[in-house]
Parts: structure tokens; sequence; C-alpha cells
């Protein structure tokens, strides 16, 4: 806590800014409507294509690794069970999207993302903070959401494929392109592998943990006017980790996103009609024997309505319509309910008057599990002067109980609450010095947190007869506190464009005055990046303090600093040399006890654009 009373003290040197590739950047993810990400009040960040192909990350959770505000962690490589966390808030306290649909699990309240392939990312938009009064339940930390599809009138026709160290090897093809004046496409395949490494050398097994995913993807979107616009697009990925559980298992998954929209714009109007299916299903069986797999699935059926009205210069109306279905009766697990309905109705306004903006929305959702449950966001942003801004958020949000929460048989708890959380920041936007700044402070209570225990056979390690294994139940147990400065800049020297990230968070559990598991209470990223001619050279850095393992704080996991450097020579016939390695120092570390991370890695990839 002293070290958050420090920084806010010497913080305001800096302050919050959004970068200036941002300015004419349209965004979705703030308000579920387009808007100029400079205009957005609360914290952003907008990863682009070119980023990620630039930077030495293997999979979307790299990604977000670099990003301010967010930690994770990962029982090994690629494919194994990963968190994200965002401000200190875990997995099921964000909400995922890819293209504006939901996909966190109905079962767990998490999204895999590690199998999901950076080959279907155009870009990345995280907002941080409360926006449950937009979008509902899970967007307690944050919301992540993965946008797939091209800019409208861009056209690309590409291959690429690489190879690396632990057999790993990829290839990809991508095409977008106008099919006619007013008709545009978006396809990309792509297959990954690996041999993977031995994520538990402590262990007698002497086993490698590899994965394998296939997938593709495609879009299709008709302008028939100016004001009248249509779309459709579908995602398919499959694949399979193998993971420990006693002995080597095996995970299969498959994940199918359908969507359809309706848009109009004319005038002071827009509108939005969407429908959505979302299908995730995970297979788990050993790895020798794979028979009779335990299976989850969550089928999620959706219809958004979004209207927007201009009342005037200053005042823009918002709101909308959610309804939805969620289904697990295709799991092989025999849960009380397994279908259940939510209904919702938000709205949004928004004044500007130049110097001033302010926001305020509200939403309220009726879930048939669960109950009624209201919420409420308030914004307004300050600019001082034209380089200085201010800012400062206020609202509430919460996290559903899932069906593995509520209903699994022998753990079941159906008398479950929803965890609630109350969340406050303000931050500062700087341009200081031909460097731009970030910063925000912000204080988030949650009250229920739901915590499973374990109540029986806790030393088993899971091997033997299931009926051994340990049985854990869930609960509504304690309040967190979870408060945190972050400080982002951005800046030029001579030849180097450079970005550092400093994070303090104070993640504590307020019955016991410990920390909550796996936050990081320190966190340091560097990014440096270099261009000269053709050639693209970054480095990044991530250094990340201690966290705490259990919740007494007994089981320390330590510091580490891992390197990592990737470069690219683009030649002029459109052919791309890529080399990325990972971990330079080979540096030895976990982000989960007992589950080492990966050692040092080699990538060589090659790309063409026709």
């Amino acid at each position: 806590m002293k070290k958050l009373m420090l920084l806010a003290a010497i913080a305001p040197a800096f302050g919050y800014a959004q970068e200036t590739s941002q300015e004419q950047t349209m965004v979705v993810t703030a308000s579920r409507m387009q808007q100029p990400a400079n205009s957005v009040i609360a914290p952003l960040t907008l990863v682009t294509r070119e980023q990620i192909e630039n930077s030495g990350a293997q999979d979307i959770v790299d990604v977000l690794s670099q990003q301010v505000g967010i930690s994770v962690t990962r029982n090994g490589g690629i494919g194994q069970t990963e968190s994200v966390f965002i401000r200190g808030s875990h997995s099921a306290q964000t909400l995922y999207l890819i293209d504006g649909v939901r996909v966190n699990t109905a079962t767990n309240g998490g999204a895999q993302l590690s199998l999901l392939p950076l080959e279907f990312v155009e870009r990345i938009e995280i907002l941080r903070g409360a926006r449950a009064s937009i979008y509902g339940a899970d967007a307690v930390g944050g919301v992540i959401n993965i946008i797939t599809r091209p800019e409208f009138g861009q056209q690309f026709l590409g291959l690429k494929a690489a190879l690396g160290t632990e057999d790993s090897a990829q290839f990809a093809a991508r095409a977008s392109g106008l099919v006619m004046e007013n008709t545009q496409y978006n396809v990309v395949l792509n297959a990954n592998r690996s041999d993977g490494y031995d994520i538990r050398p402590q262990d007698t097994l002497n086993e490698d943990y590899g994965y394998e995913s296939l997938g593709g993807l495609f879009s299709i979107e008709h302008r028939f006017n100016e004001a009248w616009r249509a779309s459709i697009f579908t995602i398919y990925n499959e694949g399979e980790a193998e993971y420990i559980q006693g002995t080597k298992y095996l995970n299969k998954q498959k994940q199918a996103v359908y969507g359809a929209k309706l848009n109009y714009h004319a005038q002071q109007w827009t509108s939005e009609l969407a429908l959505n299916y979302q299908q995730d299903r995970s297979d788990s069986a050993d790895a020798t024997n794979f028979v009779n797999p335990d299976r989850y699935t969550t089928e999620r059926q959706a219809f958004n309505w979004l209207l927007a009205y201009q009342l005037n210069k200053q005042w823009l109306l918002q709101g909308g319509v959610d309804l939805q279905n969620e289904d697990i009766s295709g799991s092989s697990v025999a849960y009380q309910q397994q279908d259940r309905d939510n209904n919702a109705v938000y709205v949004n306004a928004r004044a500007d008057y130049i110097k001033h903006v302010l926001e305020a929305s509200l939403r309220h959702d009726d879930n048939q599990h669960y109950g009624e449950h209201s919420t409420y966001n308030v914004g307004w942003s300050w600019q001082l002067q034209s380089d200085l801004r201010f800012h400062a958020l206020h609202g509430t949000a919460y996290r559903a109980p899932t069906f593995n929460d509520l209903y699994y048989p022998g753990s079941e708890n159906p008398n479950l609450k929803a965890e609630t959380s109350t969340n406050t920041e303000f931050g500062f936007a700087l341009d200081l010095l031909r460097a731009q700044w970030q910063f925000n402070v912000f204080h988030n209570d949650i009250e229920n947190l739901i915590a499973w225990g374990c109540v029986a056979n806790c030393d088993n390690d899971y091997s033997g007869a299931p009926d051994s294994w340990p049985l854990w139940t869930p609960d509504n147990v304690n309040d967190a506190r979870i408060q945190g400065i972050e400080v982002q800049g951005d800046f030029s020297t001579a030849w180097l464009n450079h970005r550092i990230i400093l994070e303090l968070l104070d993640a504590e559990d307020k019955a016991s005055g410990k920390q909550l598991i796996r936050r990081p209470q320190e966190q340091i990223k560097y990014k440096a990046d270099v261009n000269w001619q053709q050639l693209n050279v970054v480095l990044d850095i991530l250094w990340r303090g201690e966290s705490y393992e259990n919740a007494a704080n007994t089981q320390v996991l330590d510091s580490y600093a891992v390197w990592d450097l990737s470069a690219n020579y683009r030649f002029a016939n459109g052919f791309r040399l890529d080399a990325k390695l990972r971990n330079l120092f080979d540096k030895d570390y976990s982000t989960a006890a007992t589950y080492q991370a990966q050692g040092r890695s080699f990538e060589l990839g090659a790309s063409y654009q026709f």
C-alpha cells in the first residue's frame, strides 16, 4: 500500500493519454457502437495486427500479457489452463468477446484463448474497468474484444509458414478484398502444432505436452447504400492439448461462432440488429485411452438490438435490448439445471461540451437462475489544455455464478449469490516533451466472492480412482479490495521507439488481510522497436514481481524477468522473413506452482503477400 501512495504522489508528472495513432481510429467496444478511439473516457488499449506480427508473441495470451493492466498465469505452455487478470480480476471476472459475441463458457466462466490462432486477429480492443452497465454479467475487471474483420475496402492475399523449436509448425492463408464495389469478403485458414515440452520436470512421467489446432473464418459484408449494410461471419476452430492430471491427459476443444448483423445509419439515427450463436465444447480423457471423455459444452444464442439518436451537437442517446439463452445439455455431466435465459435492457447518454464530456449508463438484467441485477456507470472527462486531459469514472458490476458454481453434481450450491463490485477510478492524459503518458488510479470493492474450497481427499494429487480425487465446493466466502496504479509512457529517442509500463497492485482479501493468489504486486513492461529501411527489430521485456500461490500467502511465486527479441525484413517483392527468439536468457520461472514456463525457444517464418 505504501508503494501505491508513493507512486500516486509522483505520477501526476506523467498522465493518461491515448496514442496519437488512435486519433483517426474507430473502436466499438466502449459503447458497442463505432466512435473515435480518442473520444472514449474509459482506459482503452488498442493492439493492431501490425503490432502483433512484429512482436514475439506465440498466441493471444502472450499478446495480452504485454499490455497495461494485465497479468497472466499458465499451467505450463500453450494449450494449458490459463488465467488472464485485468487489474487483479480473474478470468471469470473478465468479459471476452469475438467480434462482439460473448465467448465466456457457461460452465467455468473463462475463455480458452491460447488455441485461437493469432492469424484470426485484426485488432484487439481492451477496455479496463467496470462495464456491466453496457454488457451485463462478468465485465468486472474489463472487456477484451477480439476483432477478426478488416476495415471495409482493405485488400490482402498472402501465405505464411513458420518452423520452430519443439517441432512447432504453422501454416496460414489469408485473403480479403472486394467481390464487387459494395461487397467485402475475408477468409483465413490456419494450422498450428507443437510437440511441447515437459511442464512438470520434477515428476517421474518424463513427458512432453504438445498441442495442435486447425481452424478457419469467413465473413462477408454488403453495403446496399449509404444507410444500410449487412454482414455475416463464421469462425470455427478445433484443437487439442496434452496436460497433467495424475498422468498424461488429452483435452480436445471445438469452438464455433456464427453471427449476422443488419446496420442502419442516416442523419441522427443509428441502429444495429444482431443474431449470434456460439458453441464451445471441451472433451478430456486419458491420453493413452481416449474413450468416454468428460465433455463440457456451452451453446449460447443471443439477439441484440442497439439504437442511438443524436439529439443535437452535444447530446447522444443510446440504448439496447439483449436476449440470451445458455444451454449446457450437451455435457456428459448431469447438472441439476441445464439451460437459462437472461433478458436485459440498457440506456446510455453522452454529452459533449468541447472541454467537458459526460457519460452515464444504466442496465437491468433478469436472469432465470440468479435473479435481477441493476448496474450503472458514470464518467467525466475534462480537457484542461490541448495536451492535458483529466477523467474520472464510477460504476458497478457483477459476475454471474456459472453452472459449475451452482449445479456441478456433488459440489453444487444453488444458493450462491452473484459477485458484485463497485469501481472508482481517475486518471490524466498528458503529452509532455514529445512523449505521451497514461496514468490511472483505480479502487474496486468486490463482495460475495465465489471461492472453491477443498472439503475431502485434499492430499490426493488426482491419482487413483476419480472418487478418491479431491472434492471441492463453492461458496460466497469473502470480500476483496483491489486497488492499483497504472503508468504508461510512449516516446521516441533518435531511431528508437519506446514504451514503458509500470503497474502496482494491491489485491487484498478483506477478511484475512492477505493478497489474492497469483496476482503480482508489481509489474514493469518495456518495449523498444527500431525501423531501418525494410528491417524491423522489437525487444520486449517483462518483469513480474512476487505473487502467492495460496490464500495464506505462505507459498511464494518468485519474481522474474523475461526478454523476447523479434525481427522481420520486408523484401520489395512482397516476401517477408520473421525470426523470433523468446525467453532470450532461458529464464527458469513459473506463474503457477509446480508448472514450468517455457524456456528459450526460436521460430523462423516466411510470408508472401501477392
